[in-house]
């Protein structure tokens, strides 16, 4: 889809050719982004050396399922580059989405995954209509 930007005049494209549901109304494509926060992430603990968290995407208004990619970002000597999981994506919907990361280098889990400031970095492209 080529939407007009009233404000500059210019175009932009935004094209989705495949998702998780059928492609939707082109002219409704939408790409948002943003981040659980460095201080403000709910890291949860799982199993032994693992935690998840739930990520908030209802602002973005999209009605089908997106796609979506995520990268895990944090402080020094926060360890996140040696987790697993980072860009494996669980539970999918419009809303939400849940990301567990697992380091058996350095175990994330009762509040060290927050105190490192870990969070987690999206992109979404989906439809709104």
């Amino acid at each position: 889809a080529v939407v007009s930007t009233q404000s500059t005049g210019k175009e932009r494209e935004v094209d989705i050719v495949s998702g998780e549901e059928w492609v939707g109304n082109k002219s409704c494509a939408k790409v948002c982004a943003g981040t659980t926060g460095r201080n403000t992430t709910n890291w949860k603990d799982f199993s032994t050396d693992g935690v998840y968290t739930d990520v908030d995407i209802s602002k973005c208004g999209f009605v089908k399922i997106p796609t979506i990619t995520t990268a895990l970002e944090g402080l020094n000597p926060g360890y996140h580059w040696r987790s697993t999981g980072p860009a494996a994506i669980y539970t999918a919907t419009t809303h939400y989405f849940r990301i567990y990361i697992r380091n058996t280098y350095w175990n994330p889990q009762g509040g060290q995954a927050a105190s490192t400031g870990w969070n987690v970095e999206w992109i979404a492209a989906g439809f709104t209509c």
